[in-house]
């Protein structure tokens, strides 16, 4: 037969277990910054590009892009991701990006 003080102790522990999982679960890896987080960069024919970064962090692709017959610049953005997530944006005409980066989202 169990006793009092066995039950007892039992319950403390199986406590101390469930509040330590619950603790735990909630904490979560530190982000890294995007020039630490070795991301990379795929230009895809001069038109759009994508980003993705293997450690945790949020990113997001940056385009440049040209417009003609008057040549002036504009930004095209991706969405914003997370970790290895791709990143996917692209210029309005064919041949029009002229830089491709990532940033910090």
């Amino acid at each position: 037969m169990f006793s009092a003080k066995r039950i007892a102790a039992g319950a403390v522990v199986a406590t101390a277990a469930a509040s330590a999982v619950l603790a735990s679960g909630g904490v979560a890896q530190a982000d890294v910054p995007v020039p630490e987080a070795n991301c990379h960069v795929y230009n895809i024919f001069n038109t759009g590009g994508m980003v993705n970064c293997e450690l945790p962090t949020w990113h997001q692709a940056k385009l440049t892009c040209v417009a003609w017959p008057v040549p002036f610049t504009y930004w095209k953005y991706g969405p914003i991701q997370y970790g290895q997530n791709q990143s996917w944006a692209s210029c309005d005409s064919p041949g029009a990006m002229v830089r491709i980066e990532v940033i910090q989202a």
